[in-house]
């Protein structure tokens, strides 16, 4: 018992370790007894709050969490460089540029050609429209030796006064002319006052009979001239009074021509007045024609 009281007296330590818990000397100290446990969301602190309008010594409260942090921010998109064109890849796009703009220049001059001919196409075709095409046929024989007291006709002025305010299509004398192979054609008495003028001149020999008489007769000549001719033709002008062209006329107007009859009164026949569309009797307009 002595040694047993000295041992605790000489080292209180020891004394006061083993007399804790009813634990002896060779225990664990707490720390080594109990595992260190991880700190989770639900250790985190709470803000505590209190609903307004209620008294302080109220147990309803109101817990306010603070958001958890992000874990990982995220990382910005890669941005993409564009690819230089090397100076190798840009001549050709620069040569093809240059091509594109000279064929859209030759495009642009050649819609500029066409519309300007358009234009004066349709000018031709509205000046055609206002002027009617005309046609004249003149037989020499018939409107010279109907002529009254010797007029004289200018056959250039008879051009123009018939073709006023209109397209000539042609005009074409059909002149006799001798079997003479002295006398020149262009100063035979049926040419000669045809050939200044824009006339287109027909000739035939004269016939000779056996009474000493000539004809220059040009009826088949004309009327084939003239059924041929009625298709490009508005107006017709004859210039004779023979009924022998009776059926000629009718036949260009069943083809919808405008036929015009011009002669003399003394050498035009009724039924040739009677079929014409219009008449002109050149003894009243002589004057005009001198």
């Amino acid at each position: 018992m002595t040694e047993d009281n000295d041992e605790e007296r000489g080292d209180p330590a020891r004394r006061r370790r083993g007399s804790r818990g009813g634990r002896g000397r060779g225990g664990s100290s707490a720390t080594e007894r109990e595992p260190v446990r991880p700190v989770t969301s639900m250790d985190e602190p709470r803000i505590v709050g209190r609903r307004p309008g209620r008294a302080a010594t109220t147990n309803d409260e109101i817990t306010i969490t603070p958001p958890a942090a992000d874990v990982e921010s995220e990382a910005p998109a890669p941005r993409r460089t564009p690819a230089r064109r090397t100076a190798a890849a840009a001549i050709p796009a620069v040569e093809a540029g240059d091509a594109l703009s000279q064929l859209v220049a030759e495009q642009t001059r050649l819609l500029a050609e066409l519309r300007t001919e358009m234009q004066n196409l349709v000018q031709r075709v509205e000046s055609n429209a206002r002027r009617a095409r005309l046609g004249i046929f003149v037989d020499v024989p018939n409107l010279l030796y109907g002529a009254e007291r010797g007029e004289q006709i200018d056959m250039g002025k008879l051009l123009t006064f018939l073709s006023r305010d209109r397209d000539l299509v042609r005009a074409t004398a059909y002149s006799p002319v001798s079997d003479n192979p002295n006398e020149p054609v262009q100063q035979q008495r049926f040419v000669a006052p045809f050939v200044p003028y824009e006339y287109r001149i027909v000739t035939k020999p004269l016939k000779r009979f056996a009474d000493g008489s000539i004809k220059g007769n040009f009826d088949v000549e004309m009327a084939v001239d003239m059924i041929s001719m009625a298709d490009r033709l508005d107006v017709m002008c004859i210039v004779s009074g023979d009924a022998d062209f009776a059926k000629v006329v009718e036949e260009a107007q069943s083809r919808g021509v405008r036929v015009e009859v011009v002669a003399f009164a003394g050498s035009t026949s009724a039924e040739m007045r009677a079929l014409a569309d219009r008449y002109i009797e050149v003894g009243q307009i002589v004057h005009l024609l001198h």
